[in-house]
């Protein structure tokens, strides 16, 4: 018998390799990698950012670091809507601060590619504006416009140890919503907030009413419609809140209006109501309505409970509770007069025929 004869009958049966094959391939299967998740491709996004030197000596770090991740979630077709948004923006930052070894800032970053900014209200707020202009500042914003008016407390001083902040001091009060007209004409960034330096609004919960405006909206209310009882227990100025929607034909918005903060507005929506008209907020919704500019609600933030208790507000029909009252006078006048007399109600109560 010769060697190679001798080799081929020592050779295992056929069945025999055919099982090792398989038992290797299993072998081979398991060690195949899980899946990557979102929060680690996020993180070695992030990471990578850094090693890549993304960021430019003497840029701004944090709207750099927005730029790139508001790049990513579109390039990557997880859009800022997605689930775990927060997740995957936060193992991003995790991953960016990881080569350098510093500590993660509490920075939040936005689901857009828009430029977004923020008007800021303030008038004897120096307890509270410093925690409002904080929140704002944890978010990649252009700008941020603090309007202090008539102050005889540390409001201006507060808003000037911000380095962010831009300031527009007026030593005489302007009016409760001037304000508002003011920092909307000299802002420039096509997504903007509103707030009031009185109620720091936590930044988590602005990222809603940006994400709306974000996808087509150009008006995004605050939805007060959980905080707000049954209908014999509310005021006259959350009844002419929900009035003045109705008779523009929109039920669905409730009592939402642009007198409550926080809200957003695109830049179209600014320049189609104008800048001046944002001082009488419910005349500016109701041309935002009637201008057919798409408007919504962005988010629920419980400003009522926490609104502060101060003179012109407490009380029935106290100084507030006039001015807003008279500004839906002024928004219903407008919308009649821009369209039927009557609005939506038919006249079918008066008997017009001779006799």
């Amino acid at each position: 018998m010769n060697r190679v004869h001798a080799r081929r009958k020592r050779r295992k049966p056929s069945s025999v390799r055919t099982t090792r094959r398989k038992t290797a391939g299993k072998r081979k299967r398991g060690k195949t990698a899980k899946p990557v998740t979102h929060s680690q491709a996020a993180w070695r996004l992030g990471r990578s950012v850094a090693e890549s030197g993304f960021v430019q000596q003497g840029e701004e770090e944090q709207l750099a670091l927005q730029r790139h991740w508001a790049a990513s979630i579109r390039q990557s077709g997880r859009g800022a809507a997605a689930e775990n948004y927060s997740s995957r923006m936060k193992s991003f930052l995790a991953g960016y601060f990881s080569v350098s070894g510093r500590a993660v800032p509490n920075w939040l970053l936005l689901p857009t590619e828009k430029t977004v900014g923020a008007v800021v209200m303030a008038m004897n707020e120096e307890q509270s504006l410093k925690a409002a202009i904080e929140e704002l500042e944890r978010l990649p914003l252009q700008e941020i416009v603090v309007i202090v008016n008539g102050s005889t407390d540390n409001t201006l001083h507060n808003a000037r140890n911000s380095g962010r902040a831009i300031v527009l001091h007026y030593t005489s009060p302007l009016g409760h919503d001037v304000g508002r007209a003011i920092g909307a004409k000299v802002s420039v960034s096509e997504v903007m907030l509103f707030v009031d330096a009185d109620i720091p609004i936590d930044a988590e919960k602005l990222l809603s009413f940006i994400r709306q405006i974000d996808g087509g909206m150009d008006v995004a209310l605050n939805d007060l419609s959980p905080f707000i009882g049954v209908f014999e227990g509310r005021d006259e100025v959350t009844v002419l809140k929900e009035f003045l929607n109705r008779s523009i034909q929109r039920e669905d918005l409730s009592i939402n209006s642009l007198t409550a903060v926080p809200h957003a507005m695109s830049r179209h929506a600014i320049e189609t109501i104008g800048p001046a008209n944002l001082a009488v907020p419910p005349k500016a919704q109701a041309i935002a309505l009637k201008s057919g500019l798409r408007v919504g609600v962005g988010g629920s933030v419980d400003v009522i409970t926490r609104n502060r208790v101060r003179k012109s507000n407490t009380g029935a029909g106290n100084e507030m509770v006039q001015l807003i009252v008279g500004d839906h006078m002024e928004a219903l006048g407008w919308a009649m007069g821009s369209s039927e007399p009557r609005l939506k109600y038919a006249d079918n109560v008066r008997m017009r025929g001779s006799n």
